[in-house]
């Protein structure tokens, strides 16, 4: 229970006393100051002893005083915990919460810019770990429920507090440790305060200048029984992050490459980066907010606070990128061997010439992956996004204590906490050369290093260890109006040729999160002596959190009014203009028709990470997405359609109760309680799944089971004469044989249905056979699958009147109740006055991620890519039904406090987690959902089995029973697979079944992780004149971590591998030297950490962080005994971050013994080695120096 006293002056030693038997959420200010100042010359037992003594109070501020702070909390706490204490009112030592936290053992940060933002101790995900404020759980912008901790400032704490092993009145919710955020009482000040603060702030790497300004001002009135206090606060920060990203892994076929010794190696399979993308990021973070508490003691025995926090965050994004895919999935030429890109549509190509892949392409043998790809057909664009969003967090608290006698009391509170991210509108460009540089252009290019018309291939080189991007100075000639491609291109990418861009994908992302949590609680605590208890403590709490999420992403695809763009020359002059007619996408619009006068932001960029000077790093052409909108949209809008799959809401109703015993034996040398806590909880979602269909401008998608049956010799032939009628040439994908097709030649307006070919459909078409001469997706475009059309004009309306079909959503609600008991025991055994041994076992439980917990299902199509892969197709299961994470935790600890200002502790910790949350993935087959009734759809159909696919096969021997009902969900083509060896290889038709990569969420069978903690602190007072200001504090952890071997749910059988839990680093460590002396401080801080996880799954592979090490430097002089001026430099050493990828079932042709396919799973870096070189990221966000004057009155 959380007391907060009598109202009456405390003495030193009642403080320590009270200190000594307060739960670790007590938030009392004057104990917190006058035990740390008086106590630390004190056992809890010594203390006892010199009651009706006198003690000696001696005042420590500062840095140091609040070290000694947190020393003592530690000493006086029941449970197993760590402190950090604000050095004054309104300062603490660290301007991020997240920040000071790292300092603290088994706790590690995860950073946005810079800046921490998440936490995650002893191996619980930030999901799994309560924060609160005075009591009241924190609610969070994000999905589920991590709270980001940037959002607020540190200038409203007094403490914080990390409780690691639980008592049965901590709230539930927390397998690591509960995190307390106090802020100050007004009403414990020994007097009022009155002080503000101004700092200056300077990246160097964003060469920006901010500010803060902050002010704490409280008064006490009516003779002590009324206090108030207020603390605001309004800073800004500007940050510049460089990034380098590899967008996924693939694997490829490797025909011919050269190791890094130069050996020629030929006939393999490697890893290959889809994209390398070089970002700029420059961003604001600007926060305001105010937290006020008002304190009122009517009496001796009453005691009544209200706290108000609001906290406000806004946040602007800037990014502007580029990026060349190497698109290694596209063979080079070889001399006399037919390429499947096409120079002319409906002409085979074959080249007389061989391209230089073998120079082109480098293969690190050992890792298994193309460090070098450069490529004819490659492409290359450039991104750019605008958004941000504002976070408004408010956090209510009324809280009553009341002593009914001198054996009971009462404490009784309701709690409002609210965080909503206010709708935003992030619109994002992904610009491509790919319209304005087609790939038949490329494949028309003259030979490499031929005078101006060989072809400049594009990609990267990675061999040194620094990814460069290889391009191109080619510029296209738009100056056809008929021709949409250029037809004298040679460039597959130039960064310098903005014409030759297009939009390739462009969206509006409009997202809102709301999550509200409302509290009621009462506890009593009452008092005894007998058979060694102390007291009982018991009470009730009633909490509703409700969460709404809305996370929509519109894409912008076809102009609503007619356009006139510049057609420019090879040379970039322009010489006239051209109509783009009402309807057609918005890739048909060049990019040189909105580009921005705004000037690249930057004149070093990627530099940090040594990358060349070159025509990409000394930027771009910019665009105006908002010029874009106004040419092809004008006032008229967008109309974006609303995606029901990506709202959901949750309500939980929790209801918890409990009961603890307090004891005390050995003439108080062994101290402890033990108590257990139950909880229920009742669980509603509501929400929609989701199939989303790929889909393109041109609608150039095949079914491969359709066109088997096309090439088919034993149907009826289709009739030929009509392929260019009744629609011209440049509709010809309007003439379609299969009775969807309209004439539109009479009467645009009244349309006319084309009949089905009298042969029927599907009929054999020889243009659709291996090597036809007029092969390919052109000729054959009316044979597309307009099944899943975003904009199906083949309807039975003849007015055109089009529908979405590559969106399917229905409505879905889910419900769960659970319940546990969460018993507790905490034992502290004092072996001398210094020295101090902990033994505490309990049994503690997380809830769910609440984002997890929506109903249904998510599909997701991909058609780009390497037909042996998933191409970016994915399958997310979700899962109501999904169970608390439970854990039975086994701590112990030594703590000597060998000098008054001194502590050297260790702790060892054990969890045994079950109902283990886990992403579980495999490659799967899908159900053909085209052409279902989706509304009562039953989610257990989705996955495909081998087994079920086969039997289907040999009831229908053509793979489908209709158009969009196949045996599994088809591996559709794109325009350049209809002409690929494996669109005709029908040996196995489950080759034509598309591969998804399946996540489903479930409750794994449990996950392990074991630690030890080993702290050290000291002042080294005892040293003389200047040297005695010395101190040192520091500290190690060590986290083992795995998960259980278990056997998979989406692929029976498949026994998953063990892995360690996500942003866990097996060591970790701190280290702070500091000098303070009459108010002068200097401090150098020191933190660092070995390599972590960061996702298991992604993709079919994981990623990995390097460990890093910062350093940190501050000082101030007091001016006078009411003004200091202080400094602070943040990452001196300008340390950045790097990720990096392995594989876990990449497909690269390996098998065993028995010749049965295996895939390449380089397994985990702590045991098995894998490689650490394989880069996936690499960020830059500078120093940070910051300069303030604080002024007290």
């Amino acid at each position: 229970m959380n007391n907060t006293g009598r109202r009456f002056k405390l003495s030193a030693l009642t403080l320590a006393m009270l200190a000594s038997t307060s739960s670790a959420f007590a938030d009392q200010q004057a104990a917190e100051d006058e035990v740390a100042n008086t106590a630390v010359t004190q056992s809890p037992a010594s203390a006892e002893n010199d009651e009706e003594g006198e003690v000696e109070v001696i005042k420590v501020s500062g840095f140091k005083g609040s070290i000694l702070k947190a020393m003592n909390e530690k000493r006086f706490s029941k449970n197993v915990s760590d402190s950090i204490f604000a050095e004054d009112i309104g300062k603490s030592t660290d301007q991020n919460i997240a920040d000071a936290l790292s300092r603290v053992t088994g706790v590690s940060v995860q950073t946005t810019d810079g800046e921490g933002t998440r936490v995650t101790v002893r191996g619980a995900n930030p999901d799994q770990n309560v924060i609160t404020l005075n009591g009241v759980t924190l609610t969070t912008a994000d999905f589920n429920q991590s709270v980001d901790l940037s959002a607020f400032s540190s200038d409203v704490l007094s403490s914080i507090n990390v409780v690691k092993t639980p008592s049965a009145d901590h709230d539930e919710g927390s397998l690591g440790a509960s995190i307390l955020l106090n802020t100050v009482k007004p009403l414990n000040l020994s007097e009022d305060v009155r002080s503000l603060t101004f700092q200056g702030r300077y990246n160097d790497f964003s060469e920006e200048s901010d500010y803060k300004i902050s002010g704490t001002f409280s008064k006490a009135f009516l003779d002590d029984t009324v206090g108030f206090l207020i603390t605001a606060y309004d800073e800004t920060s500007s940050i510049r992050r460089d990034e380098m990203r590899i967008g996924r892994y693939d694997a490829v076929d490797v025909s011919v490459a050269r190791d890094l010794q130069g050996n020629i190696i030929t006939d393999t399979r490697a890893l290959v980066p889809n994209s390398v993308e070089y970002s700029l990021f420059t961003n604001e973070r600007n926060r305001q907010g105010v937290d006020m508490t008002l304190q009122y003691q009517p009496t001796e025995d009453t005691d009544i606070v209200l706290n108000l926090n609001w906290a406000n965050q806004e946040v602007v994004d800037t990014f502007h990128g580029v990026s060349i895919r190497s698109r290694a999935d596209l063979p080079n030429f070889v001399e006399g061997v037919e390429n499947p890109t096409a120079a002319n549509p409906g002409t085979p190509n074959i080249p007389t010439y061989t391209d230089p892949q073998s120079e082109w392409w480098v293969i690190d043998t050992e890792t298994r992956t193309l460090v070098k790809s450069v490529n004819r057909f490659a492409d290359g664009g450039f991104q750019r996004r605008n958004g941000g969003g504002t976070t408004v967090n408010k956090v209510a608290n009324l809280n009553l204590t009341h002593h009914f006698t001198d054996e009971i009391s009462m404490e009784a509170g309701v709690n409002y906490s609210e965080t909503h991210l206010e709708p935003t509108n992030n619109v994002t460009m992904n610009l491509l050369n790919g319209f304005g540089v087609q790939a038949q252009v490329k494949a028309r290019a003259a030979e490499f290093g031929t005078p101006h018309t060989g072809i400049q291939p594009a990609g990267y080189d990675c061999t040194t260890g620094i990814c460069e991007l290889v391009f191109g100075d080619g510029f296209t000639s738009l100056n056809s109006p008929e021709v949409n491609g250029d037809e004298t291109g040679r460039a597959a990418f130039n960064p310098d040729d903005i014409a030759a861009q297009s939009v390739n994908w462009m969206g509006l992302n409009q997202q809102e999160v709301k999550d509200t949590n409302k509290t009621a609680f009462v506890d009593f605590d009452w008092e005894v002596d007998f058979a060694g208890i102390t007291s009982f403590e018991f009470g009730a709490k009633y909490s509703e959190r409700e969460k709404f999420v809305d996370n929509q992403t519109g894409q912008f695809r076809t102009t609503t009014q007619p356009v006139i763009v510049t057609r420019f020359d090879s040379e970039g002059s322009p010489i006239g203009v051209k109509a783009i007619i009402q309807g057609q996408g918005i890739n048909t619009i060049s990019a040189i028709n909105y580009t921005s006068d705004e000037a690249f932001p930057v004149d070093d960029f990627m530099s940090s990470f040594g990358i060349s000077r070159n025509n990409i790093t000394d930027g771009w052409t910019l665009v105006d997405e908002q010029k874009l909108l106004d040419l092809a949209y004008g006032i008229d809008g967008n109309n974006l359609e609303v995606d029901d799959s990506a709202t959901r809401r949750a309500v939980l109703e929790n209801i918890a109760a409990y009961f603890k015993t307090n004891f005390e034996y050995f003439d108080g040398k062994l101290t402890g309680d033990v108590g257990v806590r139950y909880v229920r909880t009742d669980l509603e979602t509501f929400g929609s799944s989701g199939a989303r269909f790929q889909s393109t401008p041109l609608n150039r998608i095949f079914d491969p089971f359709v066109w088997r049956q096309l090439r088919n010799p034993e149907l009826d032939t289709c009739n030929q004469d009509n392929i260019f009628s009744p629609n011209p040439q440049g509709d010809l994908r309007n003439n379609r044989i299969d009775g969807n097709g309209w004439d539109y030649t009479t009467d645009p307006a009244n349309p006319t249905r084309i009949p089905q070919d009298p042969a029927g459909y599907p009929c054999f078409d020889p243009r659709t056979t291996q090597n036809a001469g007029q092969g390919g997706w052109w000729w054959n475009w009316r044979h597309s699958d307009i099944t899943t059309l975003v904009s199906d004009v083949f309807t039975d309306d003849p007015q055109r009147v089009p529908v979405d079909n590559s969106l399917r959503t229905f409505g879905t609600v889910g419900s769960n109740t659970y319940d546990l008991f969460l018993p507790s025991l905490n034992l502290n055994y004092q072996f001398g006055d210094d020295l101090i041994g902990r033994f505490a076992v309990s049994k503690t439980m997380s809830r769910p991620p609440i984002d997890d917990l929506k109903p249904g299902f998510n599909l997701n199509e991909g058609i780009w890519g390497d037909p042996d892969t998933p191409r970016g197709s994915r399958i997310t299961l979700n899962n109501p039904k999904l169970l608390p994470q439970e854990s039975i935790n086994l701590d112990f600890s030594l703590e000597w406090y060998f000098n008054p200002s001194s502590l050297l502790s260790v702790a060892f910790f054990h969890k045994d987690m079950t109902n283990f949350l886990e992403d579980e993935t495999s490659i799967v087959y899908a159900d053909d959902l085209r052409d279902k009734d989706i509304e009562n759809y039953d989610v257990a159909n989705l996955i495909r089995s081998e087994e079920q696919i086969r039997a289907y096969f040999a009831e229908n021997p053509t793979g489908y029973t209709s158009i969009g009902d196949a045996a599994c969900l088809p591996k559709r083509g794109n325009l350049s697979n209809v002409t690929q060896d494996w669109w005709f290889d029908d040996s196995d038709l489950l080759n034509y079944c598309g591969l998804y990569s399946a996540t489903n969420k479930i409750n794994g069978d449990g996950a392990t992780i074991t630690g030890m903690e080993l702290s050290y602190s000291q002042v080294y007072d005892f040293l003389p004149g200047i040297w005695s200001g010395l101190g040192t504090t520091m500290n190690y952890t060590y986290q083992q971590s795995k998960t259980d071997e278990q056997e998979s749910t989406l692929e029976p059988g498949k026994i998953l591998p063990q892995w360690p839990r996500a942003w866990t680093p097996e060591h970790s460590y701190n280290a702070t030297v500091f000098w303070e002396q009459d108010g002068h401080q200097i401090r150098l801080a020191y933190r660092g950490k070995t390599d972590e996880l960061v996702n298991r799954a992604v993709g079919e592979g994981a990623v990995w962080q390097d460990g890093t090490g910062t350093f940190d430097f501050s000082a101030s002089y007091q001016i006078t005994d009411q003004t200091r001026i202080s400094f602070q430099a943040i990452n001196l050493t300008d340390e950045g971050v790097r990720r990096y990828y392995t594989s876990r079932e990449h497909i690269l042709g390996d098998v065993d013994a028995n010749g049965e396919e295996i895939l390449f799973n380089e397994g985990n870096v702590y045991d098995d080695g894998a490689t650490q070189s394989r880069t996936q990221l690499l960020q830059r966000t500078g120093r940070i120096f910051r300069i303030d004057l604080r002024v007290n009155f």
